[in-house]
């Protein structure tokens, strides 16, 4: 039992908690089903620069993925679309076309794999 500050007893604060924390769970449980991940690995010998991913409507700036690295991201997929990535490589621009779409209220985790001619786009959520 708490008391306020003038000493008497109250159950408000507990019962508020009682309430807000089934809520917040609930809310985090659920946006943990729609998250897609996309992550985009250079699997070639050398760095490409000016990495962008076109998915979900929006596209999305990555920057320079050193070879064999990778770096992940969740998109917030606006509108049901196909998933794209274009980048520079030897100085000439390329795009890895995927044939994986995206909808909204989705949870899956794309990989994509370019470098080195390499274009690869695949629904790894299983």
């Amino acid at each position: 039992m708490m008391r306020t500050r003038d000493g008497k007893a109250t159950t408000y604060p507990m019962l508020r908690l009682s309430v807000l924390a089934p809520a917040v769970l609930a809310v985090s449980a659920c946006s943990g089903l729609t998250d897609t991940v996309v992550v985009v690995r250079n699997v070639g010998s050398q760095r490409i620069d000016a990495v962008q991913i076109d998915a979900g409507g929006r596209v999305t700036e990555l920057g320079a993925i050193d070879a064999n690295a990778q770096v992940s991201m969740t998109p917030v997929v606006q509108q049901d679309s196909s998933v794209s990535v274009r980048y520079r490589e030897a100085g000439l621009d390329v795009a890895c076309l995927g044939d994986v779409y995206l909808t909204q209220n989705l949870r899956a985790r794309i990989e994509v794999q370019v470098g080195d001619g390499t274009c690869k786009v695949v629904d790894a959520t299983r």
